[in-house]
């Protein structure tokens, strides 16, 4: 769904785009014939393609700019990395944590942290489990949250708490306000930036690249619940965020293909102090690289007063 900012090399981006196609056409194959042979397992390994994010090659450099201290905190899923920027130039400055989405890494990260940075901010970054330096067997909604609320346990003992901002993007974005809402994050206030708010969209348009029918997809369906624990529907954003307190901003580009405008719009009316904007031309990602999306969080952050619609114009509002 998303893919790291730093840039790959031509060769490497290239190569990594042929191995996921093979890799697509290869389990269409085993899928096709194991749902004649062995539907149960048929279903688990179409689950399992689901849980597990694809890690792509890690560029030559980070691209930050200042040296990050790296942590290793202990999640549910296992040892999460994470790295803290800033805290050597701004001691006793406020702290933001950033969130990447799936498939992707903290370094997603690198230009807005280093401007927070600049701006006098100590900076939180993780790999989320299954992604980056984070090693997990599954990498499941609830084990997602479960790491961020983790790493902020972690934050508060090193004196952290409480963020002045939680900025996520994409799945990750989901991730942070189940953990908000379930599991006790807090912060003074939480940028989500196209974020799904059902797991059901990517499961079934998952479904749909591996070629399986209906049918099919309901047995993957089950399995996939079955692995996480809980059903998907009790993952589904709105009714969480009706009691979340916190104010939010909310970012989505029209042109989105990854996640529909309507995820953000349903996430936005049901959140009480939700601030949405539509923006145009981004697409999915560009949203976490954008100079103008960054000045726009940088507002959000470094506003006083979050009802001010964090000095958005009204015209990009939906």
């Amino acid at each position: 769904m998303t893919r790291p900012t730093a840039p790959l090399r031509p060769s490497s981006a290239k190569s990594t785009n042929i191995r996921a196609i093979i890799n697509v056409l290869a389990s269409r194959l085993v899928l096709k014939a194991a749902f004649r042979l062995a539907p149960g397992w048929a279903a688990a390994y179409a689950a399992r393609l689901f849980l597990i994010p694809l890690r792509r090659p890690a560029p030559s450099r980070s691209g930050y700019t200042f040296r990050g201290a790296p942590l290793a905190v202990e999640a549910p899923s296992g040892p999460v990395a994470a790295w803290l920027y800033g805290r050597r130039e701004n001691p006793a400055g406020p702290a933001i944590l950033l969130v990447h989405g799936w498939e992707d890494d903290h370094r997603s990260w690198a230009g807005l942290a280093d401007k927070l940075v600049r701006r006098g901010y100590q900076v939180l970054t993780l790999d989320l489990p299954g992604h980056g330096r984070s090693k997990a067997k599954l990498a499941s909604l609830p084990i997602q949250a479960a790491a961020i609320a983790a790493v902020a346990r972690e934050a508060n003992a090193l004196g952290l708490t409480p963020f002045r901002a939680v900025i996520a993007h994409s799945l990750g974005g989901t991730a942070t306000l189940i953990a908000a809402t379930e599991m006790g994050l807090r912060a003074e206030r939480f940028a989500i930036l196209a974020a799904p708010n059902h797991p059901r969209l990517f499961a079934g348009a998952l479904m749909k690249v591996y070629g399986l029918n209906q049918q099919r997809t309901a047995k993957a369906f089950a399995e996939i619940e079955r692995l996480v624990g809980r059903s998907m529907d009790s993952l589904y954003l709105p009714p969480k965020l009706r009691q979340l307190a916190a104010p939010g901003l909310i970012l989505h580009s029209r042109d989105d293909r990854t996640v529909p405008l309507q995820h953000s719009q349903e996430n936005a009316a049901a959140w009480p102090q939700a601030d949405f904007r539509i923006l145009n031309g981004l697409g999915h990602r560009r949203l976490m690289t954008d100079p103008g999306v960054h000045e726009m969080l940088l507002h959000f952050v470094t506003a006083d007063a979050p009802a001010d619609a964090f000095g958005l114009k009204p015209e990009v509002a939906a």
